[in-house]
């Protein structure tokens, strides 16, 4: 018969949190029970010598008893024969059972199988602190084991497995809750946390670490558990900053709490809080700003302010409706004073400038009828000013007359103009008093050599002549004088409306060189 294999406990394999009755490394190392370990030394050393005891008891002491005890037995199978005398009582007879030695040897192995298996996890849960979480439980199991091992000095093998299986089924289950243990330990840690109850919080993450010492997850809540007070002061320092209006020293104390813990989710609720509130503030100072701006008539600083406010509260109604009042305002303030620039001008008869701003504010705002008015009541000026200034500054051009015929209408036109300026009055009499001369003839003499041949442009041939006199109508004039081998020569001349007299020679007195 083969004999299953024996398992000695420093060779069992450490079991898993995950599967039932393995224990997983990554959750726990015999290392991590080194502070339990310094703070109860006396009470480990007694374990540790009551552990060597148990074992001498378990594993040498009945290999030692047994042989003993079989030599010491006396025989049955001894007999006297007649003449012989009887055996004594103190001599008794050795009776071999070998197979039922067998059986108690291989119940012994099994029964210490199942001891090893024992231990292994008895060293697991004492290193997952179970005293803090489970002491009833393992207590219990722990005197199912000292009931088997009085089965086990009694020979009572199959007993002591029993009694053995037991306590290993208790601690199997123990290290089956550990994980539920942990994982209630952490919920009630992070909501200790969110709740800000800082002795709750230690308390569930001291479970949790001592359940699972290398789980990075119940370290950083037992880190985070630790600066919980300091995170709780932090806070309420912050509160009431922020209940007088302090925001900025509000926000300090908030971002001290999250530097020390940056997963709080009370510290990230207030620095939200905060920012809605200096957000709000600085609205409020914006607005306040900006309609200050708009009451001084200081339309771009106040445009900045209400586009400023909008930037923080985007699709504030309040805030278009501002914007709206101070583009409004500074666009009246604008075209009134555009239109009292163009009053000005027409005030001062600068009629081409009034059209100008006229023109600018149509674009501006095309709805403007007081614009559109003032446009063509400055256009029409500015023309008629224009036309009179040209016959002023030109008066010849009356001589034409086509020209004479439309200055007559102009200075009518003139005449009806109202309001009159001092420039528009100025242009009618001057132009009345140059249509009345302009049809009055200038005295104009002309002399020559009474060589040449004289011609007068829109007069006549006069021939020749020493003196001739004429009387011209205000115009310009061309006289050209033509003799034979001499050159042509060609006076022009201008008689003003009312002007002086005029003098003009007229006579040829360069040869033309023969042959050349």
């Amino acid at each position: 018969m083969t004999e299953p294999e024996h398992t000695r406990p420093e060779e069992a394999q450490p079991p898993s949190a995950e599967s039932p009755g393995k224990w997983d490394d990554s959750e726990f190392h015999p290392q991590e029970a080194g502070n339990w370990l310094l703070k109860h030394r006396r009470e480990a050393g007694i374990f540790a010598l009551l552990s060597v005891v148990l074992l001498a008891v378990v594993f040498w002491l009945p290999d030692v008893i047994e042989p003993r005890q079989l030599e010491s037995q006396p025989s049955q199978e001894t007999v006297s024969t007649p003449g012989e005398a009887a055996p004594s009582p103190q001599a008794p007879q050795l009776t071999e059972s070998p197979w039922q030695d067998a059986q108690l040897a291989k119940a012994r192995r099994q029964a210490q199988e199942i001891l090893a298996k024992l231990l292994d996890k008895q060293n697991t849960l004492e290193g997952m602190q179970v005293q803090l979480w489970g002491d009833d439980e393992f207590n219990a199991a722990m005197s199912a084991a000292a009931e088997g091992d009085q089965a086990y000095q009694k020979r009572e093998f199959d007993q002591a497995q029993t009694l053995y299986g037991r306590a290993l089924d208790q601690f199997e289950a123990l290290v089956d809750a550990s994980k539920q243990h942990f994982e209630d330990a952490m919920a009630a840690g992070s909501e200790a946390i969110d709740n800000q109850k800082v002795t709750a919080a230690l308390e569930a993450y001291t479970l949790a670490t001592a359940i699972r010492p290398n789980n990075d997850k119940a370290i950083e809540g037992m880190e985070r558990a630790q600066v919980l007070g300091q995170v709780v002061t932090a806070l309420e320092a912050a509160e009431n900053h922020l209940l007088q209006q302090q925001l900025q020293d509000a926000k300090t104390q908030t971002q001290a709490a999250l530097k020390l813990d940056p997963l709080s989710q009370p510290a990230k609720q207030m620095l939200a809080r905060i920012r809605k509130a200096i957000t709000e503030q600085n609205y409020a100072a914006a607005m306040g700003q900006g309609y200050s701006a708009l009451n001084n008539g200081q339309f771009d600083k106040a445009i900045s302010q209400f586009e400023k406010a909008a930037r923080l509260k985007p699709g504030s109604q309040a805030t278009k409706d501002a914007l709206i009042q101070a583009d409004n305002r500074k666009t009246r303030t604008h075209i009134d004073r555009e239109m009292a620039e163009a009053s000005d001008h027409e005030g001062q008869e600068q009629w081409t400038q009034a059209v100008e701003v006229y023109q600018k504010l149509q674009e501006l705002d095309s709805s403007l009828v007081e614009a559109r008015i003032g446009l063509l009541r400055s256009q029409a000026r500015a023309s008629l000013d224009e036309n009179l200034q040209k016959l002023l500054d030109d008066p010849l051009r009356l001589a034409d007359p086509v020209v004479l015929k439309r200055a007559g209408q102009m200075l009518q036109d003139a005449r009806s103009v109202q309001p009159r300026g001092p420039r528009i009055s100025e242009q009618t009499e001057q132009l009345a008093k140059i249509l009345r001369s302009a049809q009055d003839p200038i005295a104009v003499l002309l002399r020559s050599n009474n060589l040449t041949q004289v011609t007068v442009y829109k007069v006549g041939t006069l021939g020749n002549f020493t003196e001739h006199a004429l009387q011209l109508k205000p115009g310009r004039y061309t006289a050209v004088g033509s003799r034979s081998g001499y050159r042509d020569v060609r006076e022009e001349f201008t008689v003003q409306p009312g002007g002086d007299s005029l003098t003009i020679v007229i006579q040829c007195e360069e040869k033309i060189a023969l042959g050349g």
